[in-house]
């Protein structure tokens, strides 16, 4: 995460109506354990974000650990494990099976990183899916 992006973050979180977004600090130790939990390694920039504000709304929820009161106390490992086990059984999705489930739309659909680093939304209603972003950061910045 570019450092610009990072002080955006950081002075969105500043504020005092903003302050109940932000999660706390993740461990290298959790988040070692979650990338072999989900047999996945996680993008550097999604590292940065949980080493320095954990589950967090920045505009868009991102689910990690030690989430913000705001977000469902459910991980990253939680709810990538959720969506998998509900799309294996018919088949959907397949990419979700290399991928991991960092925020959830309005809608109930999954966002993913996926193993090429971009973030993908499906669709479940039209089981189809899209490039929402190119990289975690322009995610962030989509919706900051």
């Amino acid at each position: 995460m570019n450092r610009e992006l990072y002080n955006r973050i950081n002075i969105f979180f500043s504020k005092e109506e903003n302050q109940i977004f932000r999660g706390n600090p993740v461990s290298d130790e959790e988040i070692d354990k979650a990338q072999k939990e989900l047999h996945v390694k996680f993008i550097q920039d999604y590292i940065d974000f949980l080493k320095n504000f954990g589950g967090s709304y920045v505009g868009v929820p991102i689910y990690g650990f030690n989430n913000s009161e705001m977000l469902s106390s459910q991980t990253v490992v939680d709810i990538t494990n959720e969506f998998r086990e509900n799309y294996k059984q018919d088949n959907r999705c397949p990419i979700i099976q290399e991928s991991y489930v960092i925020s959830i739309t309005g809608s109930g659909d999954p966002v993913m990183v996926i193993p090429s680093g971009e973030i993908l939304i499906f669709y479940h209603d039209s089981d189809s899916q899209e490039i929402y972003s190119q990289s975690f950061s322009e995610l962030i910045e989509k919706n900051l």
